[in-house]
């Protein structure tokens, strides 16, 4: 932030916003150059907030990686120590006032290639492949017309119930110079 930038916001501090109006284009123009620093003290903050979201990102990694290091290492034993026990029990189960260990049986994989629907096509199992219908808005938009009230009606004058056209009016578009 120059300078000017921030006269322009003890400035802006000083005047009274309530009843305040543009009547001219100087008016105007002190109005953006108020936005023009508003949003510079924004990028200000946003690029600080930034550094610390970055800084203490790197704290919790750095914190973190030792510890999860020394857990590693811990159920690597408990591991090794369930495996001993399970050549006695092939269900055995560690359990203390600190928790348990034990496996659970992590389900299989499927892999589907990228041929997978030919294939099934191919060997007449088209119950197995799904096919997705949605609406091409894009040619929707083409060949229909819109009606009053946002009704649409295609070539044939046929109103379309399913599909409705919500006006968004204006929205007020502000750019200011930096």
């Amino acid at each position: 932030m120059n300078t000017l930038e921030k006269y322009e916001l003890e400035d802006l501090e000083q005047t009274s916003v309530e009843g305040w109006t543009i009547d001219d284009i100087g008016g105007a123009d002190w109005a953006l150059r108020k936005i023009s620093a508003l949003q510079s003290q924004n990028d200000e903050i946003k690029k600080f907030a930034d550094l610390e979201r970055e800084r203490i990102v790197s704290w919790e990694t750095k914190e973190t990686e030792s510890n999860n290091e020394r857990i590693s290492f811990f159920e690597k034993k408990l591991s090794e120590y369930l495996n001993k026990l399970r050549k006695d029990d092939p269900k055995a189960r560690i359990k203390t006032p600190h928790g348990t260990v034990g496996t659970r049986k992590v389900p299989d994989k499927w892999e589907y290639s990228s041929e997978a629907v030919a294939e099934l096509k191919k060997l007449g199992m088209t119950e197995y492949v799904r096919i997705k219908e949605e609406v091409d808005k894009a040619a929707l938009k083409k060949s229909v017309s819109v009606l009053e009230g946002g009704r649409i009606v295609n070539s044939d004058g046929e109103v379309i119930e399913a599909v409705k056209v919500i006006p968004q009016g204006e929205k007020l578009s502000v750019k200011v110079e930096k």
